[in-house]
């Protein structure tokens, strides 16, 4: 009996594996701006694989990764920030014999305003730091951690409890990709990026505009939506500034970023949130997102992805998975069709509403 649980076992296996292969074969790849990186439909963000996004363990965070390399997924972002270093660890360890046929991306945060006075020494701390932690010696995409604006200050990142950060100027982001130069001629680096969300329009936009980077993540979902169209009256988010019509006149690769609104746009709420943030209130607006479900869209989750991956102004859609579940169902949705025009006006007079009745 046990030699018979042993053959059934390694046969499931086995066949999960082959449709994890077969479905990696059909996962659409998408042209990452003038990078010309062909890059999956559905990448894998990192702030999960850094515990942010609820409870996980390394473990789980390793065969996310895993998972996802299975199924086709061949781009990965992450950051220094997320869990201190863990994100890029976990995402090292679950690449390890894959590096080459990924596309990864990370991100440089200056922790004093005094590194802005020698950038090209912070940067290169703050890539080598990655380095190790990813087991690589490059990374495909570097990007710009810090809010913009105007003039240079600070700002309390997203974080529990929120941490002071730099504010970074125009001048500042410039400055940063002129001084990170040096990296891609070391063969550290390949393409620059900017978070281009959480700032200033005008700077977002001018360096957009600025010919200095090659990608931007910018923020779209159902909740927000000003990265595609202007914002509506009583709107109490962020405005992105109709970033994305930037970026496609430059040829800026977008990579989409919170997708389900920091974990917001799911059935139920996976961690504590506090009953006044932005997630607590988008996640009872996104209760009157019900009609979505149906037919094939089991989940709000889903929804939310599939309306992501339905704008073909963005490249690469990168939701937080932590587990290798929420892997599967991202991976799933690309195999969904586009929603439904009559949902998408539905969508729409909502959120030019406001979400209220």
């Amino acid at each position: 009996m046990r030699a018979v649980w042993r053959i059934t076992k390694l046969v499931r296996r086995a066949t999960r594996q082959h449709i994890a292969t077969m479905r990696g074969m059909l996962m659409q790849r998408r042209r990452l701006g003038r990078t010309g990186l062909e890059v999956s439909e559905i990448g894998l963000g990192g702030a999960g694989l850094g515990h942010a996004w609820g409870k996980s363990s390394d473990a789980d965070c390793v065969r996310a990764v895993r998972s996802a390399l299975d199924l086709g997924i061949n781009f990965f972002d992450t950051s220094p920030v997320y869990g201190a270093g863990k994100s890029e660890e976990n995402l090292g360890v679950g690449l390890a014999g894959s590096r080459e046929r990924v596309v990864v991306a990370s991100k440089v945060r200056l922790k004093e305003e005094s590194e802005l006075d020698d950038m090209t020494t912070a940067i290169r701390a703050s890539l080598e730091g990655s380095l190790r932690r990813l087991q690589t010696d490059y990374v495909d995409i570097l990007q710009i951690h810090h809010q913009v604006g105007p003039v240079r200050g600070s700002y309390l990142a997203v974080a529990d409890p929120p941490i002071h950060a730099i504010r970074l100027s125009t001048r500042d982001a410039l400055a940063f990709a002129e001084a990170a130069r040096i990296l891609v001629e070391e063969g550290k680096v390949r393409f620059f990026g900017i978070t281009a969300w959480d700032g200033s329009r005008e700077a977002v936009g001018a360096l957009l505009a600025s010919g200095a980077f090659d990608t931007a993540q910018i923020l779209y979902n159902i909740m927000n939506q000003s990265a595609a169209s202007p914002i509506p009256p009583g709107f109490d988010d962020i405005d992105q500034g109709e970033a994305l019509a930037i970026a496609s006149k430059h040829d800026i690769g977008v990579i989409g970023i919170r997708s389900h609104a920091a974990g917001a746009l799911v059935d139920r709420l996976d961690r504590s949130v506090k009953p006044d943030s932005d997630v607590a209130r988008d996640h009872a607006r996104a209760q009157r997102l019900s009609f979505l479900k149906k037919d094939n869209v089991a989940t709000l989750s889903a929804a939310a992805l599939r309306f992501c991956l339905d704008n073909p102004a963005i490249a690469t859609v990168v939701p937080g998975c932590k587990n290798a579940a929420e892997v599967e169902e991202a991976v799933a949705t690309a195999d969904l069709p586009s929603l439904p025009s009559q949902d998408i006006d539905e969508i729409k007079a909502l959120y030019r509403r406001q979400f209220r009745a």
